[in-house]
């Protein structure tokens, strides 16, 4: 809001608060609060975060600053079976988990002003990015090699992007994943833990939003499941109707929530 309507603003909020008859109050607040509800804005300046689903295992995570990071940026058309749209504009930070084409993009690289792409912590402004080293199948890496999981923090959240991990991971070796406040889990088998492996950690770290990711869609056509066989493990489901969630602290489920977004690309 600028200046000059915030100051329009201010005269008329004061004017009912302090001028106006009791009853024209009562009416006016009244009004305000469904207004604040409906549109979920707070005037408490709670901090607010972007989540949006670009495709496949690729997410771009804005931070209430504005910083943009991206995680495991496809290039389209890898493989011959990732019909995604090409993923566009400029990042801070880019994280990738392994570089397989469908996880890796040079070009989104080239565009982005810090990578992730080693287990370890850094910061990068107001973002701190830590991540780890797992395997991208059950075989410590034999199959298919490395693969990183990464948590960022940024505006007092914590969200984990597991990458194509591929085998049962514990508490026990992931302490810092336990109650993270967002988690982005492969679900579709087959180059990763499947849908009651994804379910089982879910249950282990108890995150408070859980989107799934890597599996089967009309523009992601690997030989694995699709999302509702990992829906219907769940207790509780939201379909987002969007490619898009917006985070805020007062927001977040008490309960585990799984939330399907549609891929943007």
């Amino acid at each position: 809001m600028e200046n000059r309507e915030q100051s329009l603003f201010q005269r008329v909020l004061h004017f009912f608060c302090r001028e106006a008859p009791l009853n024209v109050q009562s009416t006016f607040a009244a009004v305000l609060a469904a207004a604040i509800f409906v549109s979920g804005t707070s005037f408490a300046g709670d901090a607010a975060m972007k989540l949006k689903y670009l495709g496949h295992a690729a997410f771009e995570l804005t931070t209430a600053a504005g910083a943009k990071i991206v995680f495991d940026p496809y290039t389209a058309g890898a493989f011959e079976t990732l019909a995604c749209d090409a993923i566009r504009g400029d990042f801070d930070v880019a994280i990738t988990s392994h570089d397989h084409a469908d996880h890796t993009c040079e070009a989104v690289l080239a565009r982005s002003k810090n990578k992730v792409n080693a287990a370890g912590k850094g910061t990068f402004g107001v973002v701190v990015v830590e991540s780890f080293a797992t395997f991208h199948d059950d075989a410590k890496g034999k199959k298919r090699g490395a693969n990183l999981v990464s948590i960022v923090e940024a505006d007092g959240f914590r969200v984990a992007h597991l990458g194509d991990l591929g085998h049962p991971v514990t508490a026990k070796e992931l302490p810092k994943l336990v109650g993270v406040d967002v988690m982005m889990i492969p679900v579709g088998g087959y180059y990763t833990i499947d849908a009651a492996q994804a379910a089982a950690i879910v249950k282990e770290f108890a995150p408070k939003i859980v989107v799934p990711m890597h599996y089967k869609t009309s523009k992601v056509d690997f030989p694995i499941a699709t999302v509702d066989s990992f829906t219907k493990l769940m207790k509780t489901v939201e379909k987002a109707g969007s490619s898009e969630i917006v985070l805020t602290k007062e927001k977040l489920p008490e309960k585990t929530t799984v939330v399907v977004l549609d891929p943007a690309n």
